[in-house]
């Protein structure tokens, strides 16, 4: 690998390598290199095993309407097929994989039932254009950019496809089509109805005055990861389309260019524009890779059943019930939908339903019996062939407080149990109504048509970004109820979005699903193939997609909606993936909020279900635990308790600082050592390059490490009498039954030196840039990386739950208002330095026990591989801390 040059020059750095940064001066540096792990499938081909075929099918069922609940069978995962299913195989050049594509078009007579809404704006039915829109033709423009790119996929014209560096130091790519220059007359409203088409799709809007329509393959969408596309058996035998984006027309960036993340973020974010030819079919063609879909009024709830028998065919056991969880033993009420109006009814546990996940909202018309979302979600679960729907506010006796107490506990076994869940994402409140069901409008789609006949279709926003923007995405409880169901239709502002454990597609989106199989059995289940775009809706690995079982997958940066590609297989992560995944849910749930703080930890309890088949794992108040001996011998819950407790801390943004202080609200009935009592977002990362989950998964499958040691830790519960001490070998039952809330460090190691000096720095961090699928490149120096400071000759990073500054923080550790104390230090897997970590604690009220302390922070010191030349044994190792042993015990409470 090349290093990064002081010009203002990338170089190249590995293929499909994760975000992330990385050290140039380590001796021995963590890789960040993503690599398939498609052995098996490999070997079955090279064995002869697996045929190199294109299978397209066609599967669908009867129109949901004319199926009476009635008639439905028992078991909604075993659906009736069309007996006259079609299978055609495509040859396929390529003998790497075995994909299918699943074509997901619906029959004539389901899509001539959906409502019409008014005819696209056209010239001939509006005013008259611009003088410029006049002299556009686009027609010719998408025919021209169409053979082009063709030319580029046969090999006969080379586009420039490295990343460049535009002047003023942003990164952009040069290989689009320059359509048209529509200089600034975008950026203010217009009687052309062209303009108006154009206006309303522009990415980043109302940020640049001037902008241009650029054209680009469908293959370069985010949709796809081009590499893993074009690896696979499908590329020579599909079509490419054209799509063109409205983006920023800079002075710094060519017209042909695109800023380095518009096509994955700002373009989807805003739609992009597709073109339906006059004559040109609405199915889906099994050949072609994508095109728009155009929508109208109503939701097509004739294509939602497609994807669930879809679904329901194909996804047996990843997308099937879990029939280890424990039943619903009280009162299972649910909303029959077939009645009219609809009744709620006591039904035994078993019975098929449906469940919705919605926010309840504050309004008077909120607060309703039967708001508008809970009746626009009895019609889509009666029209999709059940005849039950949960809803937690009409299921649940709100009077009965013991009821609820009980179902609320059982939240996840409803939610995960249900056939599918009707996600409830436009609006504020349950009485917005699901969007394009009954009377609940929602938001239409740009459409223009031309005078050829020729349909330009906007495919949207992306709807992963609707959900992320919604105030869904905001709410705590909604958190595990989207998480854990099994299937869910999601209603937006703008369409209809489907995400199983395998799949996920929208609305606006009319293209093939193209999937693998997942064993080489000729009855194997599939799910959606490495290359497509997955959903948002995590699972126990929550990152990677395919590939988070990776073992050297490291992702050190904290991002809203991390971009992956593939579905892993669900509930079989590695212990490394599940570690990496309970802390990105931890992440993301920290962000969410609650009405009441007592709900902290009881809306997690389902996410913390998932890790339960993994009886090593172990939370305690939300604190990851390995019950197990590690690292060839070390007590489990004795290190890795006191590493987890001091690498979490607050953090807002995503972007990294050396010293971190940001202001958050104490949640007093939990421990102020766990995440859970405080109210804030929490990060697991902290700079240069530490991540919480790959450390303790390297401890805990290492035989051992140089140096490793954890704080004389006892748990207490202030109400017992007994104490568990972490050294001592200890159970989860112990842990459940004592139920501990303070921690006693007893003769602790306190940081001695607190004032911080200027240094020269020792290492180099670089962001890691490019498109997903691309090459990578490495770039600039993050901002944090602009200066760094020392404390006692060791580089630092503080993070801070209360505000003060750097001085402060210096000060009251002089005055003892404060102080650092060391729980955890090691030798790392992965570079020849060590780690120090402590837990920064203020001092509170005193108690007839004695003194008290809490957690409001973490520091963390950098012991470089010189300093450890000579340490032979674990105080020698400790010499090398700057930190002086105290006699008493400190208690956190």
């Amino acid at each position: 690998m090349m290093n990064s040059t002081g010009d203002g020059k990338i170089t190249r750095t590995a293929k499909r390598a994760q975000d992330g940064h990385r050290a140039e001066g380590n001796k021995r540096t963590k890789h960040f290199n993503v690599t398939r792990n498609d052995t098996l499938i490999r070997d079955q081909i090279e064995e002869g095993q697996t045929t190199c075929s294109l299978i397209v099918t066609n599967a669908y069922l009867g129109h949901p309407l004319q199926q009476r609940s009635e008639d439905l069978p028992e078991n909604p995962t075993t659906p009736k097929i069309d007996a006259n299913e079609s299978v055609r195989h495509l040859h396929s050049k390529d003998s790497s994989s075995k994909l299918i594509a699943l074509d997901t078009q619906h029959p004539l007579s389901l899509r001539q039932q959906i409502p019409q809404q008014q005819e696209p704006i056209s010239a001939s039915t509006s005013s008259q254009l611009c003088a410029q829109c006049e002299k556009l033709d686009l027609d010719k423009s998408f025919e021209e950019a169409s053979k082009e790119y063709q030319k580029v996929k046969e090999g006969s014209i080379t586009l420039e496809d490295d990343l460049k560096t535009a002047p003023d130091g942003r990164y952009f790519y040069k290989d689009a089509k320059i359509i048209h220059h529509f200089q600034d007359r975008l950026s203010r409203p217009s009687k052309c109805q062209l303009c108006c088409f154009f206006r309303s799709l522009r990415a980043l809007p109302e940020r640049f005055e001037r902008y241009k329509l650029l054209a680009f393959r469908s293959s370069e969408s985010w949709m796809f990861q081009r590499d893993e596309l074009q690896d696979s058996g499908i590329w020579n035998e599909i079509k490419d389309t054209v799509f063109m984006a409205v983006v920023p027309d800079d002075e710094h960036i060519p017209p042909d260019g695109h800023e380095e993340n518009w096509l994955e973020k700002d373009i989807p974010a805003a739609g992009a524009i597709y073109r339906l030819q006059a004559d040109e079919s609405r199915d889906t063609d099994p050949n072609v890779l994508l095109r728009a879909r155009e929508l109208f009024d109503k939701a097509d709830l004739s294509l939602v059943q497609v994807w669930l028998n879809t679904c329901r065919k194909n996804h047996r056991s990843a997308c099937g019930p879990q029939k280890s969880r424990e039943p619903i033993t009280k009162e299972f009420r649910v909303i029959n939908c077939t009645a009219s109006p609809p009744v709620v009814e006591k039904r035994p546990w078993g019975t098929a339903y449906a469940a919705l996940s919605y926010v309840w909202g504050s309004d008077s018309a909120d607060k309703k019996d039967w708001p508008a979302t809970v009746l626009d979600a009895t019609v889509v679960t009666r029209e999709l062939g059940l005849q039950y729907l949960w809803v937690d506010r009409v299921c649940i006796n709100q009077s009965d407080d013991a009821e609820k107490a009980y179902l609320i506990s059982r939240m996840d076994i409803i939610y995960e149990q249900a056939d599918f869940t009707i996600v409830a994402a436009a609006g504020s409140g349950a009485s917005h109504g699901l969007p394009g069901v009954r009377s609940t409008l929602r938001k239409p789609q740009p459409k223009y048509k031309l005078d050829s006949g020729s349909l330009l279709l906007s495919m949207l926003p992306d709807p992963r970004y609707d959900i992320l923007q919604s105030d869904y995405w905001t709410r705590g409880w909604t958190y595990q109820e989207g998480i854990l169901s099994r299937r869910r239709i999601v209603f937006t502002q703008h369409q209809v979005y489907w995400e199983c454990c395998s799949m996920a597609t929208h609305e606006s989106a009319n293209m093939p699903l193209f999937v693998k199989p997942t064993t080489s059995d000729e009855d194997s289940e599939l799910r959606m193939a490495d290359f497509m775009l997955t959903g948002i809706f995590k699972g126990d690995a929550y990152s990677g997609g395919s590939l988070s079982d990776q073992d050297d997958l490291v992702i050190i940066k904290d991002d809203d909606y991390r971009r992956d590609y593939g579905f892993p297989i669900r509930y079989e992560a590695t212990a490394r993936a599940q570690l990496r995944g309970l802390d990105e849910h931890i992440r993301a749930f920290s962000k969410r909020k609650l009405s009441h703080d007592t709900d902290a930890l009881p809306a997690f309890l389902g996410i913390l279900g998932m890790y339960k088949q993994n009886k090593l794992l172990h939370l305690l108040h939300g604190i990851p635990i390995w019950m197990d001996r590690i690292a060839g011998g070390e007590t489990g819950p004795h290190i890795t308790f006191a590493l987890s407790i001091a690498s979490w801390y607050h953090r807002a943004g995503s972007d990294f600082h050396l010293f971190s202080s940001e202001l958050y609200r104490r949640r007093d009935h939990l421990p102020s050592w766990t995440w859970a009592g405080w109210d804030g977002p929490v990060s697991w990362r902290a700079p240069p390059n530490y991540e919480h989950s790959a450390y303790m998964s390297d401890i805990v499958m290492l035989e051992g490490l140089r140096f490793l040691w954890a704080a004389n830790i006892y748990l207490l519960n202030p109400d017992r009498p007994t104490s568990i001490w972490l050294l001592n070998k200890c159970s989860i039952d112990d842990l459940n039954r004592e139920n501990p809330t303070l921690i006693k460090i007893k003769s602790p190691h306190l940081l001695k030196y607190f004032y911080r000096e200027r240094t020269k720095k020792a290492w180099r961090w670089a962001r890691i840039a490019g498109r997903s699928g691309r090459e990578r490149y490495q770039a600039e120096s993050p901002d944090w990386d602009k200066k760094w400071h020392r404390i006692a000759g060791r580089l630092y990073f503080i993070g801070l739950s209360v505000q003060m500054t750097e001085d402060e923080w210096a000060d009251k550790h002089h005055s003892g208002e404060l102080i650092s104390v060391l729980v955890f230090a090691g030798t790392e897997a992965t570079s020849v330095h060590a780690r120090a970590r402590f837990v920064t604690l203020r001092k509170v009220a005193s108690v007839s026990a004695g003194e008290r302390w809490e957690r409001i922070g973490i520091l963390s010191l950098i012991i470089p591989d010189v300093s450890l030349c000579n340490c032979v044994t674990v105080q020698d190792f400790l010499n090398e801390i700057p930190v002086v042993r105290k006699p008493d015990a400190i208690v956190i409470q």
